[in-house]
């Protein structure tokens, strides 16, 4: 692989991985309901968190102060997974645990994994961002359309007064059997 395409693939994968996690929670920040708001805070922090301890220890991935991290953030999904009953939290929780696995799977080495001039263990990480976004998008999504739900349930009219559309009321069929 030439060097320009390294890059552009690079640049890419660099604008993907900062842009996304910073739009997706903001969306859930301003459309999601409590939890995906909360969810986002962590998810948020965790990030910053990350990027602060990069520049730190001028590493490109602080494995323990990471693995650290990762854990505060996954009891933060299992303290919003029991509070809030949601089953993205639940998803978003497992997948931190999967997170955390693959910390400690690189513990265990004593190299980085490489693959076609690419760091495998910084790809888990980035792949498992990516999944955490689209969790955390799907759940402001199903936060949206259930406050739609409430809002449409609540403007119908009570079932005792809507029409009937066979013509008689239950009531009177039950008083003059045919």
């Amino acid at each position: 692989m030439s060097s320009g395409a390294r890059f552009l693939i690079n640049a890419i994968v660099v604008g993907v991985g900062i842009l996304l996690p910073i739009s997706t929670c903001l969306f859930a920040w301003i459309k999601g309901g409590k939890p995906e708001r909360l969810g986002a805070a962590l998810f948020f922090a965790a990030g910053m968190g990350t990027l602060s301890f990069e520049m730190l220890t001028h590493q490109s991935t602080p494995v323990i102060a990471e693995l650290m991290l990762d854990s505060a953030v996954a009891i933060g999904f299992l303290a919003l997974a029991i509070r809030y009953n949601n089953l993205w939290v639940g998803a978003a929780m497992m997948v931190k645990g999967l997170q955390l696995a693959v910390h400690a799977t690189h513990l265990t080495d004593d190299a980085d994994p490489m693959f076609a001039g690419f760091n495998l263990y910084a790809a888990g990480l980035n792949l498992i961002s990516l999944v955490l976004c689209l969790i955390l998008i799907g759940g402001t999504v199903a936060s949206i359309r259930r406050r739609m739900a409430d809002r449409k349930a609540m403007q119908r009219p009570p079932l005792a007064s809507r029409p009937r559309a066979f013509g008689r009321q239950l009531s009177d069929s039950r008083a003059n059997p045919a």
